[in-house]
This record gives structure tokens, C-alpha cells and sequence, in this order.
């Protein structure tokens, strides 16, 4: 399977979640599309795009379980998100709060901040899942009593899986909590699709935002949005174009005429290459399995342990390991934690991610169809090296 990605000689990738990888046979239909492009610029913008952008958005909402009229493909989840953010910011008042927690994405706490400034009059909350986490039932509680202590929450900004810690919130029962409570809910499901099976429509939320880049195989700069129908007429794009006006949701955000949709065009390829390898099931099957594997087997070799979490929160292609500790490692600030990851690549072309949490240092590693347990003993060897001799 590794012949099918284009790594160069010795790169060892166990960072997948962070940017994912294009097949080469996704990467031969990006360059026969930009070729056709090419070939008649005018006509492939004029008469041939909407066609396929229509059939893409078919075989994605097909693949998330969504109507296509709900569902709009950007080029980030950072993008959608910043579009539903700044859409939803203008009904709401000085004092109205969104609530998140401290696992959320840098990106997505930033746009918050940016957003709750002393000229909105908006604020955040941001709560501290416990450590270690025992059951679905306390992240259930921590939601449900901040929202029944503070009715000026309004809107909650959850991850469907967490970024830096690989934690599968239970949004089928969180869900339902925030509407009896008549809460919006907004769910960064960044790195859902193509790791978890989705129906967006009996799950409910408001809005649902996913990269199709990190799990799903499609070229970068693509993802999509799920809008509720009570919603679409207020989402508005970050960019205004021609057809602003058009109450059709599509038309407002995809038709951005030079913009280059061929990697968002992709998708439908991406998803046909999943199914080509075995499918969805086949794909979590093999890459938890050999997860689950890896985890523990650094873990014993180094004599730590494996970020605590319930079955059923643990994410299924990745996965935290604590670091052995050290007196070679001091990484106390972000700037030190990115060169201890470039210090892993130069020394040893190996992709990992280093991670500070609960004042631990910790290694997330993601497995996908390419990786292999030799994958992962290199990971033992190289940081045992860096660290303990």
C-alpha cells in the first residue's frame, strides 16, 4: 500500500491526522482536471464545473449521510468555521457567551477570540475536560451544568475528535442535551471524516464542519459544511461574489469563478479509492487494530502509558503515548515543542507530533492504510535514543 503515496526514500510518516497524504492515482485525476481546465479555461468555468461540482457534492453527502442541499465544500474546516462563526456573531448580543473546552483547536480558539472582544460584548468560557477522563457521563455533566448555571451561553463550539489528544466526544448524546436547553451547537469534526462513519442528518447539530484532506485521501484544500435549513439564509461567506444574492446555499459560497475548485473536485475520487481498498470498515479495522497495537507497545517499551481514555472515547486512528521522561528534554514553550519535532525529523526523517497536556509530555501518533509495525518500533527506537541514552 505504500507504493500508492508518493513519500520520498525513508520518510516514516506516523503523523498522518496532521496533513493526511494524496494517492498518486487522486493526484493523476487533480492533473487531468487541471489539464482539461487549461486546455479551454473559459468553457471549464462557464459550462463544465457546475456539473461536476454537483456530482462531487452528490457522492460526499452520499459518504456523510446529508442531503446535498445542506452541504457546502470549502477549503478548510478553519475557513467554514470562521464562516459560521462570523455568520451566527450578528444575531447575538453583548454578554451572549459560546462555550468550548481547553482540547478545542488553536485555530478555532483564536477565531473565538478574535470574535469576543470588548467592542461585541461577547465572551467565552472554556472548560477543563477532568483528567483522567472515566466515562461519557462526566463530559456529558460538564457541558450540562455550565449551560444550567449560565444562561447567557448560547452557542457551544465542540470537536468531534480532538486534534492534539484523540478524544471522541459523544455528540449523540451531547447533542440532544444543548437543543433542550435551546442551545446552537457547532461540532469541528476536523478529523472525522474518513475515520469515523458519519450521518450528519440524524446527528443533528447545527452546524457540522470536516476536513476531507487529513483522513479521507483528497488533495488539500478540502472540506465541508453541514448547515441545518433554519440556518442557510444567515450563513453568509467570508468573500463576496456574484451571486450573493441567490437564495440558493451553493451558489453563494461555490462560484468564486477563478478560485481553483479541482482538489474539492477530487473528493468523489478519494472516496471511490476508499472503496477500492476495502472500504470505510476495512480501513478503520486495519489502522485501529495496528493502532491499538503500536500504542501499547511503545508504552511498554518505554515504561509509560497510554492517554486514558473510555473504548468508546478513543478516536480510532489516533492515539496518545506519554514520553519517558528525561533530563535531555525541556520543552516548556510551543517554539520548543516544534523544534523537538524538527530535531525528530532531521535526526531521523520520522514524522510524530510531541504534545503538553495535564503536565505531560506526550507523543500522538495516527496509523493509516500505509503504515506498517516497523513503522512504529523506529518511533520506539528513534525517541528512546533521543531521550534516554
Amino acid at each position: 500500500m505504500l507504493a500508492e503515496f508518493c513519500f520520498r526514500e525513508k520518510l516514516v510518516n506516523c503523523n498522518h491526522g496532521a496533513w493526511g497524504a494524496v494517492p498518486r492515482r487522486i493526484m493523476k485525476e487533480q492533473q487531468r482536471l487541471n489539464e482539461q481546465r487549461e486546455q479551454d479555461p473559459e468553457s471549464f468555468y462557464r459550462y463544465v464545473i457546475d456539473d461536476i461540482f454537483d456530482d462531487t457534492i452528490r457522492t460526499v453527502a452520499t459518504f456523510v449521510g446529508a442531503k446535498p442541499e445542506n452541504l457546502l465544500l470549502l477549503e478548510s474546516a478553519t475557513v467554514a468555521m470562521n464562516t459560521v462563526l462570523k455568520s451566527i456573531t450578528p444575531k447575538l448580543s453583548p454578554g451572549d457567551k459560546f462555550l468550548t473546552d481547553s482540547h478545542n483547536f488553536p485555530a478555532v480558539r483564536e477565531t473565538l477570540q478574535y470574535i469576543c472582544n470588548e467592542e461585541s460584548g461577547l465572551e467565552t468560557i472554556t472548560l477543563e475536560p477532568p483528567f483522567p477522563i472515566e466515562s461519557e457521563d462526566q463530559i456529558i455533566k460538564l457541558f450540562t451544568d455550565a449551560l444550567d448555571a449560565d444562561k447567557s451561553i448560547k452557542v457551544v463550539v465542540i470537536d468531534h475528535i480532538t486534534s492534539c489528544s484523540g478524544i471522541k466526544f459523544p455528540l449523540e448524546r451531547l447533542i440532544p442535551e444543548c437543543h433542550k436547553r435551546g442551545r446552537l451547537i457547532i461540532i469541528d469534526g476536523a478529523h472525522a471524516p474518513g475515520q469515523l462513519h458519519l450521518n450528519l442528518e440524524s446527528l443533528g447539530a447545527d452546524y457540522y464542519i470536516g476536513n476531507l484532506h487529513k483522513w479521507l485521501f483528497t488533495p488539500r484544500g478540502t472540506a465541508l459544511l453541514f448547515t441545518q435549513p433554519k440556518h442557510q439564509s444567515t450563513l453568509q461567506p467570508l468573500v463576496i461574489s456574484y451571486y450573493q444574492r441567490s437564495p440558493k446555499l451553493r451558489d453563494r459560497f461555490t462560484l468564486m469563478v477563478t478560485r481553483d475548485y479541482n482538489p474539492i473536485m477530487c473528493a468523489r475520487f478519494a472516496i471511490k479509492f476508499l472503496n477500492d481498498i476495502g472500504g470505510l470498515d476495512a480501513v478503520i479495522e486495519h489502522n485501529s487494530t495496528l493502532l491499538n497495537w503500536a500504542a501499547d507497545m511503545l508504552a511498554e517499551a518505554w515504561g509509560t502509558r497510554v492517554f486514558p481514555l473510555p473504548p468508546t472515547m478513543r478516536a480510532p486512528m489516533m492515539r496518545l503515548v506519554q514520553l519517558p521522561p528525561s533530563d535531555k528534554l525541556k520543552l516548556d514553550t510551543y517554539e520548543d515543542v516544534r523544534q523537538f519535532n524538527k530535531k525528530i525529523f532531521d535526526t531521523a526523517t520520522l514524522h510524530v507530533f510531541i504534545a503538553s497536556l495535564h503536565g505531560c509530555l506526550w507523543v500522538r501518533i495516527s496509523s493509516q492504510v500505509y503504515n506498517s509495525k516497523e513503522d512504529y518500533y523506529y518511533v520506539r527506537d528513534v525517541i528512546r535514543e533521543m531521550l534516554l541514552e
